[in-house]
């Protein structure tokens, strides 16, 4: 997995979120991205099929706590499918992208 920060607002997720390193490296770059007064963010998942549950955890902590609206672009459908069954597309603002 790679996370790429394209600006100030966005960060593009290539490869799969599987591993409590994947949830570090994300973790340090939305919360750099934070700290340098970002308020609106934009995730986009470009590969992932899943998104392990400390992930999930911190990005509702980002909206809830930080105050930050957080919009989450993902191109796989069992990815979009899993964001709907947790309930947090509308909190997420997911949005399933075609290839």
């Amino acid at each position: 997995m790679e996370v790429k920060v394209l600006d100030n607002h966005t960060i593009e997720i290539v490869g799969n979120i599987k591993s409590l390193d994947h949830y570090n490296e994300i973790k340090q770059t939305v919360q750099h991205l934070v700290s340098n007064g970002s308020k609106n963010l934009t995730i986009n998942v470009k590969d992932s099929l899943s998104m392990v549950s400390s992930v999930i955890g911190f990005l509702i902590k980002v909206i809830n706590v930080d105050g930050v609206a957080l919009n989450v672009n993902v191109w796989d459908e069992r990815l979009y499918a899993l964001l709907d069954q947790l309930s947090l597309v509308e909190l997420f603002h997911v949005r399933h992208m075609k290839n």
